[in-house]
């Protein structure tokens, strides 16, 4: 093999090894299931859109809101696994979120901090969201770690 044909291949082959799953689309809410604790008509959106760019994940995600009215939410969180740090207007709360890709790029995990309202130093609870896609559709396992109430879990499959 010469050095040509060898440097192609391990180009193809680091290309492949860096390849990530790439989450973009619009998505509906198929089917959801209650795994654990208390059930919520929030838990997880109805629709997201997923815009996912070279250095960011852009997640706009629409949900019933308190009094049945659709609630919108937008966020961008960094590929690279840095820390997103903002502060809610609506609710006064510092959020930190995260995302952590699998060793295969293929499951992407995102964490968000939810921070006490008003007080930036004392985490209220985690929401742990584990995304896949499986024969076309986007499957999200949701846990949401809580310090004031109990804990709860679901399972949702979107589909575009």
């Amino acid at each position: 093999m010469n050095r040509i044909t060898l440097s192609i291949a391990l180009l193809l082959v680091n290309t492949a090894l860096l390849a990530q799953t790439d989450f973009s689309g619009k998505w509906q809410l198929k089917e959801k299931q209650h795994i654990l604790g208390p059930e919520y008509a929030n838990a997880v959106a109805k629709l997201l859109s997923v815009d996912q760019r070279s250095d960011s994940l852009i997640i706009e995600s629409s949900s019933v809101g308190e009094n049945g009215q659709d609630v919108v939410t937008r966020s961008a969180i960094a590929l690279n696994g840095k820390q997103s740090i903002n502060t809610s207007a609506a609710s006064n709360r510092k959020l930190i979120r995260s995302l952590q890709w699998s060793n295969d790029k293929k499951t992407l995990t995102i964490t968000t901090a939810f921070y006490m309202p008003g007080n930036d130093s004392e985490v209220d609870f985690t929401r742990v969201e584990v995304w896949t896609l499986e024969n076309g559709q986007l499957k999200v396992d949701k846990k949401s770690i809580e310090t004031r109430s109990e804990t709860w879990e679901v399972k949702a499959v979107f589909e575009k």
